[in-house]
């Protein structure tokens, strides 16, 4: 190690006289003064006067502690390092290291204030932590407060996730952490990415929470070699860990995708299991069917759907005639199971005082509907046609000729009729429909 005080002249120092300048240097910095920057190793130093203060420069495994108000110590590390002894200030040069207990964070150059128990980091900043590494331009860390802040390409990365944002501020006690601007969460196990103007991390709980302007993504390949994107919009979302992972939509949710769109108050994914559940006046639609209960729950297979099923006051309408926009097949029940095949539907169950209105023709004439109910009814489907209707068990039936229906056919509707203009298409998903209710 090599020593070396300047003001006007250098000395050269023998190597006895070093570490005895050394050993005083670092009793003098810390004698006295609970919490000072202690120096705890330096290839070289050299001395100087400039502008009045004295500052010394260290080059070579510089390594730097000071003790925190709440006990532990900090550790500070470079290659080089200008100390300034009066503010008690270190600017840090080269492969810059920081760490307290489990939390260590690298830079290429920064700046610590020792008074402020306060570290500025820049230059490829990067936290490395149990699990997980961050990174990011630019750094702040307070080691008396455990906590951290991040900003500039912000990205944070463990095995299931990767997060990325404008800013990062990082709790360490609590193991939280709130990321704000343009934040994107990705989950590695099925592609589902996430998006919002900020994001609250519980680590410790395994939840997280976009607050606002929540929307999410899933892309999944198709049989013909193109991609099936589901589009969800809501207000806010929230993430749930442990045996299965939950991701729960709320507030103005709206759902779209090639096959099918929805829309409802709360929905939960249920990502494992591939099934959508639906509360707070849901609505599906697919195709030319819409669907109306007090729960629906989409379930699917490899991504594809598999059926859905709607409890209380269930209801299933499509329209009968495109050229007589007031005609609608409908069917009711405590329960309906609308199973498919192909992605085309190939069954409609309804149970539970089933009653349906479906529509008749003479090839292209009308000629009038039938009105029927029952303990079940099955509606059987071809091509995406009504092939068969099957009522079973306290069977009643009633035939409305086309006299009594045309002109009259809101008369004719079910209880709990309506038929709802406003579908969610994947286009009109933007971020600004996910702002606005």
């Amino acid at each position: 190690m090599t020593v070396t005080w300047e003001r006007k002249r250098c000395w050269s120092m023998s190597r006895s006289t070093v570490l005895s300048v050394c050993l005083l240097a670092t009793i003098g910095w810390s004698q006295g003064r609970p919490g000072v920057i202690e120096l705890k190793s330096a290839q070289e130093l050299k001395g100087r006067i400039m502008n009045g203060q004295d500052i010394r420069e260290l080059i070579g495994n510089v390594h730097f502690v000071q003790n925190l108000r709440e006990g532990g110590f900090v550790n500070v590390w470079s290659d080089r390092a200008l100390q300034f002894i009066a503010d008690e200030r270190l600017e840090l040069y080269q492969r810059v290291r920081v760490r307290r207990d489990t939390v260590t964070i690298f830079a290429d150059e920064g700046v610590y204030y020792g008074l402020q128990r306060r570290v500025v980091m820049r230059g490829r900043v990067r936290l490395e932590r149990t699990g997980s590494v961050l990174t990011s331009s630019d750094g702040e860390y307070f080691p008396d407060e455990r906590r951290a802040v991040f900003t500039g390409s912000v990205k944070v990365e463990d095995s299931a996730s990767v997060l990325t944002s404008d800013r990062l501020t990082f709790w360490e006690s609590d193991q939280r952490s709130i990321a704000v601007g343009d934040v994107r969460v990705r989950q590695l196990s099925d592609g589902t990415t996430v998006f919002g103007d900020s994001l609250i991390n519980l680590d410790a709980e395994d939840r997280s929470v976009v607050p606002r302007a929540a929307r999410m993504l899933q892309a999944d390949s198709t049989s013909d070699g193109g991609v099936d994107t589901l589009l969800v919009a809501s207000i806010r979302m929230e993430s749930l860990g442990g045996a299965e992972r939950v991701l729960i939509a709320s507030d103005s949710v709206r759902i779209a995708r090639t096959d099918l769109a929805a829309r409802c108050a709360l929905a939960a994914f249920y990502t494992g299991a591939d099934r959508i559940v639906l509360s707070g006046d849901p609505v599906v639609w697919h195709g030319r069917n819409q669907l109306t209960g007090d729960t629906i729950e989409i379930r699917l297979r490899d991504r594809k759907l598999h059926s859905v099923l709607v409890r209380g006051r269930a209801m299933a309408v499509s329209r009968a005639d495109s050229l007589r926009p007031g005609r609608f097949d409908q069917l009711t029940g405590r329960r309906i199971t609308m199973r498919f095949a192909d992605g085309k539907v190939q069954q409609i169950d309804a149970e539970g005082t089933a009653t349906s209105l479906y529509y008749l023709y003479d090839d292209a004439a009308p000629n009038g509907a039938n009105r029927s109910s029952g303990d079940r009814i099955i509606m059987d489907f071809a091509d995406g046609q009504i092939d068969r209707i099957k009522v079973m068990r306290g069977v009643q039936g009633e035939f409305l000729p086309e006299k009594m229906v045309n002109g009259r056919e809101s008369e004719n509707n079910l209880d709990g009729f309506r038929w709802l203009r406003s579908r969610p298409t994947r286009i009109g998903l933007t971020m600004s429909d996910a702002e606005t209710p």
